[in-house]
């Protein structure tokens, strides 16, 4: 008790004289500093120079029309003089809408780069009260030497932007511009369409028309919807998420880095102004999107209509089969054929595993398939029903592969969309900026909705190949005897994997980048290798590759994808190269000796046997099918060397190419032996060789003159934005889906109409090849 008795007296005596202290302390402090207040004009510059003993307070009145022209406050340090300034020049404006302050120099933290002047738009809030009836700068500093400044107050012309009103300016990364618009006019969604002359890095933002404005590198990621722009930039914005206008915000970067990837494009910009131009046009609304979706839709149905009722198989043809008698053979080769006994039966209840075991001797299979002249009944010796069975495996292989590929996918690229929509961080997707109509769907809102229903022309034709095949098979009366064996299994496949690219593709468009392009490819190499196994199935019945192996392939296929996204450095291509050229000269020697060539040690003793001893081993048992495969590997060996050279895009695309162009290769050297081999091609396989080449041409045109880019950064990849071309709401990568889908349903279809000619023929005299 006596303690605190003791604090509270000595307290008590000690605080009059610290507060006498304090007084005169303050006194002497408030006499150094000599306040000047100032009442200015607009647009009129004034210099003044300033120290630690010496602070400003300007004074401006509002304008009366404020709101559609606010003030812009700009303060410049004389560079010359200021060089070696210590102590910052403090600039704090109040106004209607709140405080800002800044300093100068005005120092990049990241950069540490010094920018001598700097200025900024007040805020015109429309809720702001109007009591506060003049502007206060006040300036000050405890720089002991004299820095001598230039303030000026003029008004930010053409704040108000108009539709269809083109505006120019120019900022740096000290005088951050915006702009407001309001949508009073007759348009309830706009696209904001910004360029520029040169590359300069900055970041465009649209947020509330509410204050403050976020309007420097530091928080201008704070509110709304942001994006990296360096020459073209765009956003389409609605009425619905800014009832009450917007801001349009610029703000110009230290460098490069954040527009460009790897040291490209990276330097200082401190003393660098960018010029900057931008319109805003009216865009099609909610109405027109879903008129133009069901314009799309309406004439897919009736196309389906239309080949469901007008598409027939020959049915008077195919029940000649039964009748017709064996023509005279026609083919290449002369050698007699031995006829298959037409007694040999099979047991129905023999299920695929029974088949396989009951194998022929391995010699009789050698001595049949090595012949000169060799027919598809040599390779259609196995039950019609097995080889049947075997190939739907393929399909409940893709619907196995397709399910368990497609919940992950979706969940991921939903996720994707949910982010962009929380963050306004639009450069996580790789739109097409410039026409990307959003749609909202209960809680779901899709930012690019026109790309991702641009693939229903995918699913469509996909699930009309799959009905034509049905009926096409439900037609057809199998003989063993006539035509080549009909197995749809692969036919079902194709389409089904048609269909499932525009699932995929339509997810990848969802929010497209660097790490999910592999969901718009993957069914694109099942398509490819599907459609060549196919070509090679329809003579070599009995030499069928087996389903699971074809797609543990595609599983292998699709890794090394994914790596070479990730890692696109010369080693790997070096080692892919090496695989991809050893892959095609086995393939190509399986196809020369119709599946009985066999790699593996005793190889190197067979060869020197067969120079040895036959009497001319140079010359080529099969020499048209030599010089065919021939060609198809220079073509291989050409593209591996000048992809060394001339890269064609990212590993993904090259990878792709080459299942691309091996296709062909294999459907042209089909086309070829089949005319060699005196085959015809009837009118409608023709039309559809004739249209699939056309629609490829069309296709490939759009494909090229691409829209967006994941490859190099997002602002790099909106250089390549184009407006809307077709309906104003479909772009040139949208009108490439819709293309591609029609290419390859006719290219199916040449797939499955191209030997109709030896429908009603003999088996026996049909060659393989």
């Amino acid at each position: 008790m006596s303690k605190a008795v003791f604090f509270m007296v000595v307290f008590g005596f000690s605080l009059p004289v610290w507060t006498s202290l304090a007084k005169e302390e303050f006194t002497n402090y408030r006499s150094d500093l000599k306040p000047i207040v100032e009442k200015l004009k607009y647009t009129h510059e004034y210099e003044r120079s300033i120290n630690s003993n010496i602070s400003y307070l300007f004074l401006y009145d509002y304008l009366p029309d404020s709101i559609l022209k606010p003030p812009r406050i700009k303060v410049t340090l004389k560079e010359s003089v200021n060089n070696s300034i210590v102590d910052p020049l403090i600039v704090v404006v109040r106004h209607r809408s709140g405080v800002i302050s800044w300093q100068l120099p005005y120092i990049e933290r990241q950069q540490e780069i010094s920018f001598y002047k700097a200025a900024h738009i007040l805020c015109p809030s429309l809720s702001a009260s109007n009591n506060q009836s003049e502007i206060v700068v006040s300036l000050s500093t405890n720089s002991l030497r004299n820095i001598t400044f230039l303030i000026l107050v003029d008004v930010q012309q053409s704040f108000n932007v108009l539709l269809n009103e083109q505006v120019s300016f120019n900022l740096s990364p000290s005088e951050p511009v915006y702009y407001y618009y309001s949508f009073k006019q007759n348009a309830s969604m706009v696209l904001l369409h910004v360029t520029s002359s040169d590359d300069t890095c900055m970041t465009l933002s649209i947020q509330n028309s509410s204050c403050p404005v976020f309007d420097s590198l530091e928080t201008v990621q704070y509110d709304g919807l942001r994006q990296t722009v360096s020459k073209t930039g765009g956003i389409i914005v609605s009425k619905d998420e800014y009832p009450l206008g917007l801001f349009i915000v610029f703000v110009v970067h230290t460098d490069n880095s954040a527009c460009y990837q790897g040291n490209r494009h990276i330097q200082s910009i401190s003393y660098k102004s960018k010029n900057v131009s931008f319109v805003i046009k009216p865009t099609v609304d909610f109405n027109f999107q879903i008129i133009n979706c069901l314009i799309v839709i309406s004439i897919l149905i009736l196309i389906m209509v239309f080949t469901t009722l007008f598409y027939h198989p020959k049915i008077n043809d195919l029940k000649l089969l039964y009748t017709i008698q064996e023509e005279p053979s026609t083919s290449i080769c002369s050698t007699p054929v031995n006829k298959e006994p037409d007694n040999i039966s099979y047991d129905s209840s023999l299920d695929e595993t029974d088949v396989d075991i009951l194998k022929s001797p391995e010699p009789w299979k050698d001595l049949i398939r090595t012949k000169a002249c060799l027919n598809v009944s040599d390779l259609s010796k196995k039950d019609h029903r097995i080889l049947k069975a075997k190939s739907r495996l393929y399909l409940w292989n893709l619907i196995t592969v397709a399910v368990f590929y497609s919940l992950p996918v979706i969940q991921l690229v939903f996720t994707s969309q949910k982010v962009l929509n929380e963050t306004g961080n639009q450069d996580l997707c790789y739109y097409n900026f410039l026409c990307s109509h959003s749609l909202k769907l209960g809680p779901w809102k899709f930012s690019d909705f026109n790309h991702i229903f641009s693939n229903i022309g995918y699913i469509f034709f996909g699930l009309l190949f799959i009905l034509i095949t049905y009926k096409r098979e439900c037609t057809i009366v199998y003989d063993k005897k006539f035509g080549i064996p009909n197995h749809c299994g692969l036919y079902y496949a194709m389409g089904s994997a048609l269909a499932m690219e525009g699932l995929m593709s339509a997810c990848y468009h969802v929010c497209p980048n660097h790490s999910n392009f592999q969901f718009d490819t993957s069914f694109m190499y099942i398509i490819c290798m599907l459609s060549m196994i196919k070509i090679y199935q329809t003579r070599h019945p009995d030499i069928n590759a087996n389903a699971y192996l074809v797609f543990g392939v595609l599983a292998f296929v699709i890794i090394l994808g994914l790596v070479g996204i990730m890692y696109e450095g010369p080693l790997l291509f070096i080692l892919f190269t090496c695989f991809h050229l050893t892959m095609s000269f086995w393939l190509s020697a399986q196809i020369y000796y119709m599946g009985r060539w066999k790699l593996d040690k005793k190889t190197p003793k067979r060869i020197l046997n067969h120079l040895m001893t036959a009497p001319n081993p140079c010359v080529p048992k099969y020499p048209n099918r030599m010089v065919l495969l021939s060609i198809g590997n220079l073509i291989n060996l050409g593209l591996a060397v000048s992809h060394w050279f001339i890269r064609f895009g990212n590993f993904g695309n090259y990878l792709l190419t080459l299942f691309m162009v091996n296709l062909i290769l294999y459907l042209s050297f089909y086309i070829v032996m089949k005319l060699i081999s005196k085959e015809k091609i009837l009118f409608w396989p023709l039309l559809y060789i004739l249209l699939a080449m056309i629609f490829w041409s069309a296709s490939m045109y759009f494909y090229i003159h691409k829209s967006s880019s994941w490859t190099l950064s997002a602002a790099e990849s909106r250089t390549f934005n184009t407006p809307c071309t077709f309906m104003d709401f479909y772009d040139n990568h949208d009108i490439w889906h819709f293309l591609s889908a029609i290419s390859l349903f006719l290219s199916f279809m040449v797939l499955l109409s191209l030997d109709d000619d030896v429908t009603n023929k003999p088996s026996t005299t049909i060659p393989v090849f």
